[in-house]
Formats: structure tokens, C-alpha cells, sequence
């Protein structure tokens, strides 16, 4: 930019100082770090010009903003290129100075309905979020009706991601964490469940999704309906699900899923990863308890787990933290049936089958300690 071009409007619209002022470019943000140490004189310009751009653009996105200031910049190049009518003027001096500051009010005008129409467009046209978000905390569990009438129910630290638009040109959720989905019947658009290892899609069903992050194994159990389940992490190999049918995925292949299939008799497919897919019958209590949607009820169970794995489930149900003192306590096995009942009732239970002790520790998060 030349030296007399130094004004707010042409720092504007120069690429390389919107990038200093965004911080975007370190080869621009460096040129006029530089261009400040060598030019002090136009270093009040310059911050007026940065004052300027933060005034006008701070409440935009950024993700917007390139696209926004492309389009503002283009009306005024237009503005600035616009035909200039000639005249006799009586005193030219007189003349030249009036036509001067005329255009430059006209641009500063141009500039601000610039400004004007690019806040509109974000604010007022796109003012609908692209996604909504629900999500339940640790130690709660959230009931959500969806635009298009299906009910989802989120257990403690889950979360689910759906367009704004969600039932009118397609029906996918994003989910984290663990969900009952009791889908609304409509042929025209296929209900999808993505997680990071499956995708789950049904047409009218229900049926229970789990994917935690930490976890390594997602799981979907059905309960009415059919369901296809894409294993993305297995070349998206397909498979059916019919009622009562639960399909478990886990990332790391191990020794403790061969015993488990042997001990149970579920079907086991590995594949060349290292990872394996059980598919196993749902069976029910003889109290008629599905363990795998029990948490819709609040009824806490656990068939034969480790110490270590009940822990995790604790965690989230009374949004605790559990610190193992001695390491032999995570290989306990329990067996359990809980409702609505208090942490400290657990853990005595809990005590009376295996030696252990626990202390509350408090903080930020409640922690629970555990020692022989």
C-alpha cells in the first residue's frame, strides 16, 4: 500500500491488514508489525483502522467473516470505480475540495450500509443455529421430543447433536454418551443414530444406543423394530438387528471377550484390526427387567461386572469419582439391582459381599476412595 493511500478506508480493504488485524496470516501479521517499527508516523492511522475493524466486526463469526468482508469489499471497489462526470467549475480550487469531501462521505456511506447489510445477512436472515444440542449431565437423565414426534431419552453424561432443519429433508442425530431412541414411523425419512464406530438406522423402532468415548465399546440393543447397523470401523460392513437382539462392538480385541462369549455363549466375529462384534440375545429378569434399558427407569444394574467397570457406571449415575488406593479392589465382581437409592446405600451393599472401605473426599467433584 502506497503512503498516500494510508487512510481507514483503504486499510480496509487492503487483504493483507484484515489478516493483521484477524492474526490469520503470520507472514502478513510480521509485514505490518514491521511496517509500524519503520512507519511510526502512521502508526495512529493504522490503530484507528484495527480500532475500526473490531468495532464493526467483533460480533461476527469468524467462520462467516472471509465470505462477508469478499462481498463488502466488492461493493466498494464498485463505489471507488464508479464513472466520474466532469464540469466547468468557476473556482476550480473551491470545486476540487467540495467533490473531495463528497466522496469521501459517500464512501464512508457506502461502507456503512456495507457494514449494515452484512450484519443483517448473519444476524437476521441466518439467525437459525445450524445444530441444537441436548445433553445430560452427570447424575441426571433427560427426556427430549424431537421435531418430528420421536422421543429420545439421555442418560447422565450424554449429549445429542441434530440439524436445525432435523425432520423436514432428513432425520440424522449425532450422539455421545447413551440414548433410548423411540422413533416416530416415516418410510420417506430414514431415522440415523452416528456414533464414532456405528451407525444405526431404523424406520419406526425402539432401541438403545451406547458409545461413551472412554469406553472402547459401543452397543445397540433393540427392542421393537428392525434396525441396520453400518460398523464403520469394520470396512462398514452391515448388519441386521431383529427384536431382542443386542450387537456389541469393541474397538480393542481381547482375551476378556473370548472368555465372555464362551461364558455366555454369544456369537463372536473378529476381524483383521484386532477388533470384535458380539451379537447376543436381550433376555429379562424374571422381575420382567431389561438390564440394558434399566436406566430409563432408574433402576441401576449390574450382572456379574468388576468393581472397576461399576465404578464407571457410578461416576456418571451420581456424578462421582472413584479413586482405587489398592488395585485389587477393581477386580471384584458384583451382582446388583438398585432404585432410586443413595450412593452410601450402594456401597454398603456393595461391602457386605467383599472387603473394602470407602471415604468421601470433597471438591469440585465428590471424590470416593477405596482401600482394603
Amino acid at each position: 500500500m502506497r503512503a498516500d493511500k494510508m487512510d481507514t478506508e483503504s486499510l480496509l480493504l487492503d487483504e493483507t491488514f484484515i489478516n493483521y488485524c484477524k492474526g490469520s496470516s503470520v507472514k502478513d501479521v510480521a509485514f505490518w508489525e514491521d511496517y509500524l517499527k519503520n512507519n511510526p508516523a502512521d502508526a495512529e492511522c493504522i490503530q484507528h483502522a484495527r480500532e475500526s475493524f473490531f468495532q464493526l466486526f467483533d460480533a461476527l463469526a469468524l467462520s462467516d467473516l472471509d465470505k462477508e468482508l469478499e462481498r463488502l469489499k466488492n461493493k466498494l471497489s464498485v463505489a471507488s470505480t464508479a464513472p466520474v462526470v466532469t464540469m466547468e467549475k468557476p473556482d476550480k480550487q473551491r470545486w476540487g475540495n467540495f467533490f473531495r469531501l463528497k466522496m469521501k462521505v459517500a464512501a464512508v456511506a457506502v461502507f456503512l450500509i456495507g457494514v449494515s447489510v452484512t450484519v443483517y445477512l448473519l444476524y437476521v436472515k441466518n439467525s437459525s443455529p445450524a445444530f441444537k444440542f441436548f445433553e445430560a449431565a452427570y447424575g441426571e437423565r433427560k427426556n427430549v421430543q424431537l421435531p418430528d414426534g420421536s422421543l429420545v431419552t439421555l442418560n447422565s453424561g450424554s449429549a445429542i447433536k441434530i440439524n436445525h432443519d432435523f425432520g423436514v429433508t432428513s432425520r440424522e442425530v449425532c450422539l455421545r454418551g447413551e440414548a433410548f431412541f423411540d422413533v416416530k414411523h416415516n418410510p420417506a425419512l430414514p431415522f440415523i443414530v452416528h456414533t464414532k464406530a456405528m451407525d444405526i438406522k431404523a424406520l419406526g423402532t425402539a432401541f438403545n444406543v451406547k458409545a461413551y468415548r472412554n469406553d472402547g465399546i459401543t452397543e445397540t440393543s433393540l427392542i421393537k423394530g428392525l434396525v441396520e447397523v453400518t460398523l464403520k470401523e469394520d470396512k462398514n460392513s452391515k448388519m441386521l438387528l431383529y427384536p431382542n437382539e443386542k450387537i456389541k462392538w469393541q474397538s480393542v480385541f481381547s482375551d476378556s471377550v473370548q472368555v465372555e462369549a464362551a461364558a455366555t455363549k454369544k456369537s463372536i466375529v473378529s476381524n483383521e484390526n484386532g477388533r470384535s462384534i458380539l451379537k447376543e440375545k436381550i433376555a429379562a429378569t424374571d422381575d420382567g427387567i431389561i438390564k440394558e434399558i434399566a436406566w430409563k427407569a432408574n433402576k441401576l444394574v449390574f450382572e456379574d461386572q468388576s468393581f472397576d467397570e461399576i465404578a464407571v457406571l457410578l461416576e456418571r449415575w451420581y456424578a462421582v469419582k472413584f479413586n482405587f488406593k489398592d488395585n485389587a479392589i477393581r477386580s471384584y465382581h458384583f451382582t446388583g439391582l438398585f432404585e432410586k437409592e443413595e450412593l452410601n446405600t450402594v456401597l454398603d451393599f456393595l461391602k457386605e459381599s467383599r472387603n473394602f472401605n470407602y471415604s468421601y473426599e470433597q471438591g469440585e467433584i465428590k471424590t470416593i476412595n477405596l482401600s482394603k
